[in-house]
Parts: structure tokens; C-alpha cells; sequence
């Protein structure tokens, strides 16, 4: 397959390469492409330096102690503690290099937390990280619209795990989810995604199907006027009641402008 005449092919396997969920055969294929391709490496680099403000998006999580333990086991500084421990020598040591600074491991690690914004990228895949506020727009396919991404989500459950990515669609009128965990309605209910205005009540903008991506039209409902998104547990068809939920809200997130 020549990548070269398929761009939009390149822009996805470089977003899912940087995010860490191309693997196997086909990462490693890429990161060879990469290295003599100018093309590929570009779309890498590109992708690279989009998601570098996505760490703003989730809240800061401390991994367990054990996670440090372990990262310095494998890293060699616990047995370097042990050698200085033991020497009688006086002279001071040596000051670490950044490489070599746990704390910068841990502030990295939990802003990396952050890349369950990780599908964000597969969402938004023609995200753009300067430039004016206008609608994202993705590479064309021959006879269809260019999507233009305007607002994204990540919504979250109870426990600040991100469970879905929703990226605004305003070419096609739509929103399109993906799912980030195989979390699903409970049987014999179905899960419903609303628009949470500043003020009202409730728009629903659709029942989800219970397992993979989709996506929901959303008519004449504009993303400016949702600042948040959230998703129920409602019977089977969707809530009974057209200004609300009846069911419980088990995802939530802020709506946010890609630009």
C-alpha cells in the first residue's frame, strides 16, 4: 500500500502511533517508515506537538507508590541508593541528571493521564495546534465533505475515568463517539447522550447504541450552546420524558472548542 496517496491513512496512524494504541507489527513498521520518510515523520511531529496541551484536560491523578517502586527498580536507582549508602566516601555526589529526576517521571505521568484525551486524537484528527478559530477541518475523501470538528468532550464516570470521546461534527451536523472502555447499559436499558445548556432543561442529542462508535445526528442543536455533555441510563428507546433524564447520569463532560 503506498501511504503517499492516502494522507488521511498517514494523519490516523500517526495520531494512533504517538498515542501508544498502534502496536505490534504495525507500530514497529511505522516507526521504520518514519525514520526514512520524511512525510510520515513530519505527520508524527505533528501529532506530537498537538497533544502537548491535551495534559490540560483531566485532572491530575497520583498513581499508587508501588508504580514509583517499580520505575525505579527498572530505572537502577534503587540500587544506586544502596551502593552511596554503603560508601565512606565524603565527597558529595554527583546531582542527577533531569533524566534521572523522579520527580519529573511523576509530574509527567500524571499529566499523562490526560491521553484517555488519548482518543481525543482519534476524534480529531485534523486538530490543528495554531492558528485562528475556525472549524477543524480533516483531510477530504474524494465526493464527501471535509469534516470540520469544532468542540470536543471526554466524559468521564464517578471515579474521573474517561469512558467516552465525542468530537462535534458541524459538516455533517453530527457528534461522533468513541468509546475508550467497553462499559455498557445495563440489561434491558440503553444509554442516552444530552446537551447540558447554562440554562433549561436538557436537550437529548440521541440514544447510544450499547457497544463501539457512532454516530448521532444532531439536526439543528449547535455545539456553542452546550457547555457540557452528559450520558443516562434510560429504558430501552430512550427517556420518556423529553426535558430530562429519568435515569441516572453515569458520564459527564465540559464541551470545549478545539481552537
Amino acid at each position: 500500500m503506498d501511504l503517499h496517496r492516502h494522507p488521511e491513512t498517514v494523519d490516523m496512524l500517526a495520531a494512533e502511533y504517538v498515542v501508544g494504541t498502534l502496536r505490534g507489527g504495525a507500530r514497529r513498521r511505522l516507526q521504520r517508515y518514519a525514520e526514512h520518510d520524511p512525510v510520515i515523520r513530519r505527520a508524527v511531529n505533528d501529532w506530537e506537538s498537538r497533544l502537548a496541551p491535551m495534559t490540560e484536560l483531566a485532572p491530575a491523578r497520583m498513581p499508587p507508590a508501588r508504580v514509583w517502586q517499580a520505575i525505579e527498580e527498572q530505572l537502577g536507582f534503587a540500587a544506586r541508593r544502596q551502593l552511596e549508602a554503603r560508601t565512606t566516601q565524603a565527597a558529595r555526589p554527583e546531582p542527577r541528571t533531569w533524566f534521572e529526576n523522579l520527580a519529573f517521571w511523576r509530574g509527567w505521568a500524571i499529566g499523562i493521564t490526560a491521553l484517555a484525551a488519548v482518543a481525543l486524537v482519534l476524534a480529531v484528527r485534523g486538530l490543528l495546534p495554531h492558528g485562528p478559530t475556525q472549524p477543524v477541518e480533516a483531510p477530504q475523501v474524494a465526493g464527501q465533505p471535509a469534516l470540520a470538528i469544532t468542540h470536543v468532550a471526554v466524559l468521564s464516570d464517578k471515579k474521573s475515568d474517561a469512558v467516552i470521546l465525542i468530537s462535534w461534527d458541524s459538516a455533517h451536523a453530527a457528534v461522533r463517539l468513541h468509546r475508550l472502555t467497553d462499559a455498557a447499559p445495563p440489561a434491558g436499558k440503553t444509554l442516552q447522550l444530552w446537551g447540558l445548556p447554562a440554562s433549561g432543561h436538557p436537550v437529548s442529542l440521541g440514544v447510544m447504541p450499547d457497544h463501539g462508535d457512532a454516530t448521532l445526528p444532531t439536526g439543528q442543536q449547535k455545539p456553542q450552546h452546550y457547555p457540557a455533555l452528559a450520558v443516562s441510563i434510560e429504558p430501552v428507546g430512550g427517556s420518556p420524558n423529553p426535558n430530562g433524564p429519568t435515569g441516572p447520569v453515569v458520564f459527564s463532560g465540559k464541551l470545549l472548542p478545539v481552537s
